[in-house]
C-alpha cells in the first residue's frame, strides 16, 4: 500500500503538466488532487525518484485522462515520458501524439503526428511545444491549423491562448471556403477576439472573388456576413 502511494504521488507533476499541454491547464492546487494511475507494471527508485509504468498506461486526475504503452518520470528532475500512441483529455482539449515530453512544471514538448483539437480549432505539426505558464504554443515546423472558417498553413506557428492570438511565420498561406478568399504573406497575425482580423505582412496578397490586393502589409477584417474588407 505505501509503494502504491508513493508511485501514485511521484506521478502527479507528470499528470497534470500533460494534461496542461492540452490548453487546460490545471491550477497548482490540482496537484494535490487524487492521481489514478493503472498499467501492467509499475516500478519506483527512491533513490532515483524514478518511477516506471508499462502496458495499457492510464493516468486520472481532476477530470484530465491520458494514456500510452509507456511512462517514465523522474521526480528529482522534474523530467517524464509518455510514449507510444499518447492520447490526452482535459475538459474541451483533445489530444494524440507518438511521445509526450516535460522537463519541468511548466514545459511540455508532443512529438510524433501531433493532433491538438479545442472547440473549433484543430492544431497538427511534427512537434509541437507548450508553455504552460504563460499559456502559449510553438509548432517550430509544417504547421498547420484548421479553423471553422478556414485553414492556415505556415513554416512556424506560434498560438498565444488566452489571447486567441494566432502568428503564422514563413510561407503562410490562408484558405478560406466559406468567405471565397484565399491569402498569403510571410508572416500573417490572426486575431480570433472580437470580429476577427488577419494582418499579413511581407508579398501579402489576398484573393476574394476574383479581386486581388497586394500590399506589403495587409489587413483583413473578418466581417460576420463572411466577406473580408480589406486595408493596406
Amino acid at each position: 500500500m505505501m509503494n502504491y502511494y508513493t508511485k501514485t504521488i511521484k506521478t502527479a507533476l507528470l499528470t497534470a503538466g500533460l494534461c496542461a499541454l492540452l490548453g487546460g491547464t490545471l491550477s497548482a492546487a490540482s496537484n494535490d488532487k487524487p492521481i489514478d494511475l493503472t498499467a501492467d507494471t509499475v516500478e519506483y527508485n527512491g533513490q532515483s525518484g524514478m518511477v516506471t509504468a508499462s502496458g495499457n498506461v492510464t493516468m486520472l486526475q481532476d477530470g484530465a485522462k491520458i494514456t500510452g504503452a509507456q511512462a517514465e518520470y523522474n521526480a528529482k528532475t522534474q523530467a517524464g515520458t509518455v510514449t507510444g500512441g499518447v492520447v490526452a483529455d482535459k475538459d474541451d482539449m483533445h489530444m494524440t501524439a507518438d511521445t509526450v515530453k516535460t522537463a519541468g512544471a511548466n514545459h511540455m514538448v508532443a512529438t510524433g503526428n501531433v493532433v491538438a483539437v479545442k472547440a473549433d480549432k484543430t492544431l497538427t505539426g511534427p512537434m509541437v511545444d507548450y508553455y504552460s505558464d504563460q499559456n502559449y504554443v510553438v509548432v517550430p515546423s509544417n504547421a498547420k491549423v484548421v479553423m471553422a472558417d478556414g485553414t492556415m498553413t505556415a513554416d512556424k506557428l506560434e498560438a498565444y491562448l488566452t489571447e486567441n492570438h494566432l502568428i503564422g511565420t514563413g510561407n503562410v498561406h490562408i484558405l478560406s471556403q466559406t468567405r471565397n478568399m484565399e491569402a498569403f504573406g510571410n508572416q500573417a497575425d490572426y486575431y480570433g477576439q472580437d470580429q476577427g482580423k488577419v494582418i499579413l505582412t511581407g508579398n501579402a496578397l489576398a484573393i476574394q472573388d476574383n479581386n486581388t490586393i497586394k500590399s506589403n502589409r495587409l489587413t483583413l477584417y473578418l466581417a460576420d456576413n463572411g466577406q473580408a474588407k480589406a486595408s493596406e
